[in-house]
């Protein structure tokens, strides 16, 4: 028994590895579908309409450590972009209040350098 247990243990472990995309692919698919009613084919074309950047900064998904978010009102659901960790946070943070926003440009604006 011990031999089989072992057996599955490593079967698993190399099939992991070898379709580590696949199972990648699957579970991003789900993740998309399951929170946002967005299919895999969805998501990259959104990508490809944003260049691969940030809808915010604008900075390319080749300089991040993590792929792009998936962006969308909590009241409504609406999906709005993709959106780098960073812009994803800062619109979390000030819980997507615009008036908070124009508040902190026009404290840039008036206190630069």
């Amino acid at each position: 028994m011990n031999n089989r247990k072992e057996y599955l243990k490593q079967y698993c472990k190399e099939y992991n590895i070898k379709n580590k995309n696949r199972i990648f692919k699957m579970k991003k698919a789900w993740e998309l579908k399951s929170r946002y009613n967005l299919t895999l084919d969805q998501y990259d074309l959104m990508l490809k309409q944003q260049d691969n950047c940030c809808k915010i900064c604008n900075i390319h998904e080749s300089k991040l450590n993590r792929k792009l978010s998936v962006d969308h009102c909590h009241t409504t659901n609406k999906v709005r972009g993709l959106l780098c960790m960073e812009c994803n946070t800062l619109l979390g943070k000030v819980k997507d209040n615009i008036n908070t926003l124009n508040n902190a440009i026009d404290y840039l604006n008036n206190n630069k350098g």
